[in-house]
């Protein structure tokens, strides 16, 4: 008996969440090897090298914009043509998205290569930190082509049905990632050079293989010779433009974050905001992995106009999202101590600055995934538009506004209610927009038996009225 594809089946809790737990495992795991980068930084080099990491990584984040704006865009694209039957564009579309998206990544590493130190004073490095992070930044923003493979490969798997691949390299990648910071850093000294040369050989291993696993054409997704059709590019560039926002204002945001902790606190509050933004990157990454893992289905779906499946996976979304975002909360709260401790080590004073911070941040966990959720969804359903809405208003109107004036109010305590206070006015947003265009799409309120019932209801008035 011939087993039916996740596609062709009716949504089933057990179904959509064995689906999606590859790409959740993957995303945490990612999460978790840039907090090991960080533990290492922190411990075995010290404070600045933390601060420095946090410094460039708004760079990093603009690299992974526009790459997760290619792979997120082209992806409900590549799904829908699927459903629609359309396999040979489907197909030629994954090979255009690949060249077009590694050759803007590499442009984008000559610029930020050739003005760093700029870059890094704009983005709030003095004088003690500039060493820093330019020892670190030269090799990460060298590597980041692979970084970009990785990204595009780690969406294009999950629509391949190969979500079990996506993790295992991804798995593959932190292991190494671990083993090389071990080497590079304590055995053979490299310092922060190290913990950059082990991030980039990691990309590498996520990154590559996936190039040879498309290139088979025993799958059903695989490259074909590209058809460069601008039409439908640009459409994928502006469906995919909310994670592009997305990752532009958390460059913002976490610019602001430095530049507002090194005045109130120093280098020691900047680290303190390092540690807290890597706690976040874990718990948010259980959103944006199911919120990834299960985009392709809602792309499929509503390629194939079955609304009944819409509305089942939308229910079974939309309780996991809510259900995981009160796991998050509690999970933060109760290992708030430990996890500081890993990051701040020794240091009482960072302990103290980091701690204090994350209970109050991890409020936003309690209602951050419904943005999250929202957003994606409504990529997946290939409009771009209230997807970026969502997603400029959370990150950038108000993350960024809350990080203005809350720190003038209320000092460091206003740097740590910033993300919390946006999350509720977003959640608001995000919520409205959800239910207010269920019914268009017909993933809420949809009942099957609803056209039935109205020709039923036809034909008995038609017979009263004789």
């Amino acid at each position: 008996m011939k087993t039916l594809s996740i596609y062709e089946r009716n949504p089933r809790v057990l179904s959509v969440l064995r689906f999606t737990f590859p790409t959740v495992v993957m995303m945490v795991f990612a999460s978790m090897y840039g907090i090991v980068d960080g533990i290492f930084l922190s411990n075995f080099i010290g404070s600045k090298a933390l601060s420095a990491n946090n410094i460039v990584y708004p760079l990093v984040t603009v690299m992974m914009a526009v790459n997760l704006m290619f792979a997120t865009g082209s992806n409900a694209i590549i799904a829908k043509k699927m459903g629609e039957g359309k396999q040979h564009e489907a197909n030629s579309f994954l090979s255009v998205v690949v060249i077009v998206s590694v050759g803007v990544t590499a442009l984008l590493s000559a610029i930020m290569l050739v003005f760093d130190t700029q870059l890094y004073s704009l983005l709030g490095a003095d004088a003690e930190l500039m060493p820093y992070c330019v020892s670190y930044g030269t090799v990460i923003i060298s590597g980041s082509v692979f970084y970009s493979l990785q990204i595009l490969f780690q969406n294009f798997l999950v629509t391949a049905e190969k979500p079990a691949a996506g993790m295992s390299l991804t798995l593959a990648a932190g292991a190494v990632h671990i083993g090389l910071d071990l080497l590079f850093i304590p055995g053979l000294g490299m310092g922060i050079e190290g913990a950059a040369l082990a991030s980039v050989i990691s990309m590498m291993v996520a990154g590559l293989p996936p190039l040879f696993m498309f290139s088979r054409k025993s799958g059903k997704l695989h490259f074909e010779t590209p058809s460069f059709k601008l039409r439908s590019l640009g459409f994928a560039m502006a469906n995919g433009s909310s994670e592009m926002v997305t990752n532009l204002a958390t460059a913002i945001t976490t610019m602001l974050f430095n530049l507002q902790m090194m005045h109130l606190a120093g280098e020691k509050g900047v680290a303190a905001i390092s540690a807290v933004l890597y706690v976040e990157s874990l718990f948010i990454s259980v959103f944006l992995g199911f919120s990834s893992g299960v985009a392709p289905l809602f792309s499929y779906h509503y390629g194939a106009g079955n609304k009944k499946r819409l509305s089942a996976l939308f229910k079974i979304s939309f309780g996991f999202i809510m259900a995981a975002s009160a796991a998050m909360f509690a999970l933060s709260q109760s290992l708030a101590e430990p996890i500081i401790r890993a990051f701040a080590g020794n240091d009482k004073v960072l302990q103290e600055l980091a701690l204090h911070g994350l209970r109050i941040f991890s409020f936003s966990y309690l209602l951050g995934g419904i943005s999250v959720f929202g957003s994606s969804m409504f990529t997946a359903l290939n409009n771009g538009i209230i997807s970026a809405l969502i997603s400029l208003v959370r990150t950038l109107f108000l993350r960024c506004g809350a990080l203005l004036l809350f720190p003038a109010l209320w000092g460091i305590d206003g740097v740590w209610l910033a993300v919390p206070a946006a999350e509720v006015f977003a959640a608001v947003l995000a919520g409205s927009l959800i239910f207010g265009l269920g019914k268009r799409y017909g993933y809420i309120f949809y009942n099957e038996n609803s056209k039935k019932h109205a020709i039923i209801s036809k034909i008995k008035l038609a017979w009263e009225k004789q």
